[in-house]
């Protein structure tokens, strides 16, 4: 049987496969992206210079001791991943540096990053995509109208710190907004490190404002741009991108599409369809049509009502919101919000059911289904 349900039977089966044999390729940058987002505090150093190897990384890891705060919904799996990377002959001679995270409220920051030192010669940088912290789902909101948010700036600095000091070939990847950090930090880093740049790889990332888009250095970028996107992508559908995404297959359902290790793929490759499912089109033209119809400056009270009620009942992480005990506390922060703030989440949740309605409608008499 030669079909590979996901990244993690792409290392049972061609772990063994050396780079020089398989050049690195978009199922490496999905395990790379994805493997950032262990929580490797007291593991990796937040210095370049300090290298570890996987394997090295691996008997340091101590998954028990981790915060419960800390294990996302992919935890388990992440784990599962990490030691399959530690036995794997491909990434044998990878080693791992510059590990930093760093939540910052007051600036609506959630930012992790991690290098990696590939024994074909070439460097990596995987962003961190969206966490389970409330601030961090907030600045992917932040995305739809701010020109440049912290994190963003902090990918910028992150980038250049990298690689100042070597010459190798760079590639860039995340999941989720850790996909946006990585294409937005390629276009406005210095330009010898730019210059060096093969690869970005964007798994579900939100998209830029139309101002990125249309900009000469973005249009010189996107042929190294690779985007990929499930069925059912909700994150990756935000805002702009410049070009089509490559759909990848995957039997989840709903949000779960989201998740690394759902995608689908054969051998090396995605296994790839031709258009999203009717559900995420749904959702896609719904969320669009609000944001296009709303000024940056709706969308600043948009977010900021949100994320004023997801707050109210103090939690920091959205595993914590999601227990029904927290519900009157939210519903008892909507009413206390101000009286232009309620005004636009009415609007917007008026827009958002007005755009998916007529999104369903037209797909339901479409000749295509």
């Amino acid at each position: 049987m030669t079909f590979l349900a996901n990244i993690l039977d792409y290392l049972e089966w061609r772990g063994d496969v050396p780079f020089s044999a398989d050049p690195f390729n978009e199922i490496d940058g999905l395990i790379l992206s994805q493997f950032c987002y262990v929580p490797l505090e007291g593991v990796v150093s937040e210095d370049f210079s300090e290298e570890i190897t996987i394997p090295d990384a691996y008997r340091k890891y101590r998954p028990d001791d981790v915060d419960k705060k800390l294990r996302i919904l992919t935890f388990e799996q992440d784990n599962l991943l990490f030691r399959k990377l530690a036995e794997s002959k491909r990434y044998r001679g990878t080693t791992l540096c510059g590990y930093i995270s760093i939540v910052e409220h007051s600036e609506d920051m959630q930012f992790s990053a991690l290098t990696y030192r590939l024994c074909d010669g070439s460097g990596f940088i995987a962003f961190r995509g969206t966490d389970g912290t409330v601030v961090g789902w907030k600045e992917d909101f932040n995305l739809s109208f701010m020109d440049k948010t912290s994190g963003q700036h902090e990918a910028i600095c992150y980038l250049n710190k990298a690689f100042a000091d070597d010459n190798s070939v760079i590639r860039l990847g995340g999941h989720s907004k850790g996909g946006n950090f990585a294409i937005y930090s390629s276009l406005f880093c210095d330009e010898a490190i730019r210059s060096r740049i093969a690869n970005i790889y964007s798994y579900d990332g939100p998209g830029f404002r139309d101002e990125v888009i249309e900009s000469d250095v973005y249009k010189s970028m996107l042929p190294k741009i690779k985007c990929f996107i499930p069925q059912v992508s909700i994150v990756g559908m935000l805002l702009g991108s410049g070009s089509e995404p490559k759909i990848v297959k995957n039997s989840a359902i709903g949000i779960k599409q989201h998740f690394s290790y759902n995608w689908e793929l054969k051998r090396n490759r995605f296994i790839l369809v031709d258009k999203l499912k009717k559900s995420g089109d749904v959702i896609n033209k719904a969320i669009s049509g609000m944001l296009d119809d709303f000024s940056d400056t709706e969308r600043e009270i948009f977010t900021e009502s949100l994320f004023e009620i997801l707050q109210a009942p103090d939690k920091e992480t959205l595993k914590e919101l999601n227990k029904l005990r927290f519900y009157p506390s939210i519903i008892k922060a909507i009413s206390k919000l101000r009286p232009e703030q309620q005004a636009v989440m009415k609007e917007a949740f008026r827009k958002i059911a007005q755009n998916g309605k007529g999104a369903f409608f037209k797909k339901q008499i479409s000749p295509e289904d």
